[in-house]
């Protein structure tokens, strides 16, 4: 199958915009997703949409400005924007949590107009990840995945399947797209980062995408999971085990 990027057509309403700052601008349609006798790709990813985080502690401004580059025109990829994104996280953030994290994440995205999110609890990685591409695929908007036991986020944008998620349940998902705001840096832990909008195998997902445990205190309920900032359906709820 072959893969789409690039521009993307406006529609809809603009974007909610964040109070002293540009972001807001008019929601995009997605491209146009490809399925042919290799199976079935999708990938919401636009060229210029990644914004490396700006400190090694601050991934949820970065992902959080990649989330919104890739919903809305024109794309805004400032230090000051992201930091406006970490401080409106910062101030959502959930009562558990010890540090700002996926409910900030969730409720920012919400917040801003970029349709509902919410975290989502699975029991295993592959129960999640299914979830989050089943979604991507129903809602045509990109997903975050709580990787590195919890502590960083990546933004999943996209995929390769044997045959469209949606339709059939069954299809096996042969890569993930996926840009990490810590990008380009080098971890002591996880290794060299890769580039944007790169198909990563499930095997990198399987070593990355690791259940949430943090060395910060305990969260009943995440402990042992893995978690999904995902896009919602309007019946969705705020945030439950699946």
């Amino acid at each position: 199958a072959t893969r789409r990027t690039g521009h993307r057509s406006v529609r809809g309403a603009p974007a909610v915009v964040l109070p002293g700052s540009a972001l807001g601008g008019a929601w995009l349609s997605p491209p146009a997703a490809t399925e042919a006798a290799a199976g079935y790709t999708m990938d919401l990813y636009r060229d210029g949409a990644f914004a490396s985080q700006e400190t090694k502690e601050r991934c949820v401004g970065g992902a959080l400005q990649i989330m919104t580059n890739l919903m809305r025109s024109p794309m805004d990829t400032s230090v000051p924007t992201q930091r406006r994104l970490w401080s409106l996280a910062a101030k959502l953030h959930g009562p558990m949590e010890h540090v700002v994290g996926p409910v900030g994440e969730a409720r920012a995205l919400t917040t801003l107009g970029f349709g509902r999110y919410e975290v989502r609890v699975y029991r295993s990685r592959s129960a999640a990840l299914a979830a989050a591409v089943t979604a991507i695929r129903r809602t045509e908007r990109p997903a975050i995945l709580l990787v590195w036991w919890g502590a960083h986020s990546w933004v999943l944008h996209g995929f390769r399947a044997s045959a469209d998620p949606l339709l059939h349940p069954g299809a096996t998902v042969t890569g993930y797209y996926i840009s990490d705001p810590w990008y380009p840096r080098v971890s002591t832990i996880w290794g060299r980062s890769n580039p944007p909008d790169t198909l990563d195998s499930p095997a990198l997902l399987a070593h990355s995408f690791i259940a949430w445990t943090r060395p910060d205190g305990r969260y009943p309920g995440w402990d042992g999971n893995w978690l999904v900032v995902e896009p919602i359906a309007p019946d969705g709820h705020w945030w439950r085990f699946a």
